[in-house]
């Protein structure tokens, strides 16, 4: 089991860092809502005109641009007007005032980068955008105001203008890639403190080492270092781009973005992959958390933890876990008994916990049948407590509840697991209801709404779940 497993953390890490991946993570960022513009100065047209002429793309008749402070502050009242067009279209109060603030763009913006970026957005240097799209658009929009040729000349040079991704503190490709990468072995790593402190140590040294080298530029390696401090600031617990994260583009001649830039990008992705080779990422792999190992190991930490009650007259058997216990502060051991950061209550109850799954006494003729249901119950309420909380973060997105702060996700909890009559799973859940249940639709409050129940996206996040494990029919209700 942990051979596989350390052979598939290993191909999954790798496969994080091929060029593959990479396109597939420019199109995510490409596809993110919303993105930020920098403009600091109008060189990349410049740039673009010169190269094509020398390539000959285009004719020497061609002029450069004059560009000064009053051309710079015409492109940025261009800028602008998308910005107030995102701005009306993605208020968080809409009697709010008419300002970046009152968005989730500018809020997060604020939020993560507010001695950096946000001073910038706020004098005018900076833009948040709609869309990939809009950048586009402005993008040409610009080029035809201070350009004066034909327009098959202008839709060459607009066309040799790149969306670069990386610009002030974003990110480039190749970093958000290494972000989740990192994830990955940071959630394969789980609640294993010395290992993870001994994985960042090692990739720090690396990385230092390469910057000494000039391997690296000062820039890329704060942006790596960073990510191995907090990954989650780029990507979700699964791997996906956060909803949060808000992609940095600066407009730049698609020469020095595709052919400079590119070959950096690849230096930078071909430094990591070789870190994770040469320490084998599968080593990693063997400590604890590990999954699908992580899974059963959760399973067996909260099995002392677990009341199951049966009842004598019919044999039907209920698991729960008990309400003063979170399942996310269980420590995972692959040897030696569970533990729970809940001590009093563990040391109060856990023995009475053993000792009444010990002594349950089932009614005759049921024994094997009860005995069996009840391993297999207590495997599934692990299990899905272990998934949860990712899984529901991952489903989450318009029409549905927006993930922006990740609380509601991390609120989910799975409380027992009994059978019915007819002998399939019924599974009972809790959330946290203040706020979250006035979206109920049965609430009655007029925030009340079929497409952002809580209820029907837990329910389809424990059905994915069950699914993964070959469980059947099944019911959800929340307890």
């Amino acid at each position: 089991m942990e051979s596989s497993v350390r052979k598939n953390l290993s191909a999954k890490v790798l496969k994080d860092l091929s060029s593959k991946e990479n396109r597939k993570t420019r199109k995510l960022l490409q596809k993110a809502r919303p993105q930020l513009l920098y403009l600091e100065d109008l060189d990349f047209i410049n740039e673009t005109i010169s190269e094509l002429i020398e390539r000959g793309r285009i004719s020497k008749d061609v002029s450069l641009v004059k560009i000064g402070a009053q051309e710079l502050s015409k492109a940025r009242s261009i800028a602008k007007k998308y910005q107030d067009s995102y701005i009306k279209r993605n208020k968080r109060y809409p009697t709010g005032a008419h300002d970046i603030e009152n968005t989730m763009g500018g809020i997060h913006v604020k939020n993560k980068f507010g001695s950096t970026v946000w001073p910038k957005v706020k004098k005018g240097e900076a833009f948040i955008f709609s869309s990939f799209d809009q950048i586009a658009d402005c993008k040409r929009e610009i080029i035809k105001e201070f350009v004066k040729t034909t327009d098959a000349q202008l839709a060459k040079i607009t066309r040799a203008v790149d969306r670069g991704h990386g610009a002030g503190n974003g990110l480039a490709i190749s970093a958000v890639q290494s972000a989740k990468a990192l994830g990955r072995i940071d959630r394969a790593l789980g609640d294993n403190k010395e290992a993870k402190e001994q994985f960042q140590t090692a990739f720090s040294d690396f990385m230092q080492n390469a910057f000494e080298e000039g391997e690296i530029t000062q820039k890329i390696y704060d942006d790596i270092i960073s990510l191995t401090i907090d990954y989650s600031q780029v990507v979700t617990a699964t791997g996906e781009v956060s909803a949060t994260y808000v992609p940095s583009i600066r407009y730049q001649d698609k020469y020095s973005n595709r052919v400079t830039d590119k070959a950096r990008e690849k230096q930078v992705k071909d430094l990591i992959e070789e870190f994770f080779k040469q320490v084998d990422a599968g080593e990693i792999a063997a400590m604890e958390g590990s999954s699908p190992l992580r899974d059963k190991v959760f399973a067996a930490a909260i099995t002392n933890l677990i009341d199951i009650k049966v009842d004598k007259k019919t044999g039907t058997v209920k698991v729960s876990l008990d309400s003063k216990v979170d399942p996310k502060k269980v420590k995972l051991k692959t040897k030696g008994k569970a533990e729970s950061k809940n001590k009093d209550n563990t040391n109060k109850q856990g023995d009475i916990k053993r000792r009444a799954a010990q002594t349950a006494k089932i009614a005759g003729g049921r024994r094997t049948r009860a005995t069996q249901s009840t391993s297999n119950m207590k495997t599934l309420l692990g299990i899905l407590n272990s998934r949860i909380n990712d899984t529901v973060a991952a489903n989450m997105g318009s029409p549905r509840l927006e993930n922006q702060t990740g609380r509601f996700a991390s609120s989910v909890r799975i409380t027992e697991v009994t059978k019915t009559r007819q002998g399939f799973p019924s599974i009972g859940y809790t959330y946290d209801t203040t706020p979250y249940q006035v979206f109920e639709s049965t609430s009655g409050s007029r925030f009340s709404s079929v497409d952002r129940d809580p209820r029907s996206l837990i329910d389809a996040s424990i059905r994915e779940i069950a699914q993964q494990l070959a469980v059947g029919r099944l019911y959800t209700r929340r307890v």
